[in-house]
């Protein structure tokens, strides 16, 4: 045999009675757990609940007496699981210790749940307050600035009407074009001199000499150094070869009949 109490928030179950004992025991092992969820869920913090419609915005008549609310919500929740714990030691010392335990449990929940609501709500309006300051000064900090705007706009203007227009200068008298200068005349150029032709013409040929004499010179140099690299070349090949023949002399075995 099982009973199941529902409420908001709260589920109590029953298992079968036992098997042994008087009906009077077993009768008190399940009607009081039962009695207690029944008185629980009657209660006002969970009518409240049950209802499914928001709790009320709390006030407080200032965001420092909302968090003392919260502070002292927080402590008396505390409390009240300290509590709970000597509760439940105790109660394993009485004979319907698992109804003591579970009646202490409840207490505990809804106690809990009523501290916890509190200090939800205090810190709800603290938060609500601090939105509502934080706009406040937004919406002052924007009707100043607009202000200085406003006011520095209005004397630029007075100072723009109060000021003298400039005067107008008068337009300087046009400059007399002067007569178009005829073009000097090209002076002779030198090429056209025949000594100066002759005297760059002998520059030329010997720049032209230099240049060939530099290039056979050159010539010659890269054909002694070709002809040392071949010497080299064939110094190093003999002497590779002559001691290969060493090599194969000493290698070679020795005559038959001699010792």
């Amino acid at each position: 045999m099982s009973l199941i109490a529902f409420c908001p928030g709260v589920t109590q179950c029953v298992d079968r009675l036992p098997a042994t004992g008087g009906w009077a025991a077993r009768l008190a092992r399940w009607l009081l757990p039962t009695v207690v969820a029944v008185a629980v869920c009657a209660s006002p913090a969970w009518a409240a609940e049950g209802d499914g419609q928001p709790a009320p915005a709390q006030t407080y008549a200032s965001k420092e007496a909302a968090q003392a609310a919260a502070d002292a919500a927080k402590a008396e929740s505390d409390r009240i699981k300290r509590q709970y714990d000597i509760d439940a030691a105790e109660c394993m010392h009485k004979f319907f210790a698992n109804s003591c335990a579970e009646k202490a449990r409840l207490e505990r929940n809804a106690g809990v749940t009523r501290a916890d609501g509190e200090r939800r709500a205090a810190e709800l309006y603290i938060r609500r307050e601090e939105a509502r300051e934080r706009h406040e000064k937004r919406d002052r900090d924007n009707a100043e600035r607009d202000a200085k705007a406003a006011d520095r706009a209005a004397r630029k203007a007075e100072e723009a009407a109060s000021r003298p227009p400039p005067k107008a200068e008068p337009a300087p008298p046009p400059r007399p074009s002067a007569p178009a200068a005829a073009p000097a005349p090209r002076p002779p150029r030198d090429v056209d001199d025949p000594a100066v032709r002759a005297r760059n013409r002998a520059e030329f040929e010997r720049k032209q000499a230099e240049a060939r004499e530099y290039a056979e010179k050159q010539a010659r140099d890269r054909q002694e150094a070709e002809a040392k690299r071949a010497r080299r070349r064939a110094e190093r090949e003999e002497e590779a070869g002559r001691l290969k023949a060493q090599q194969q002399e000493e290698g070679a075995p020795a005559p038959a009949g001699k010792p």
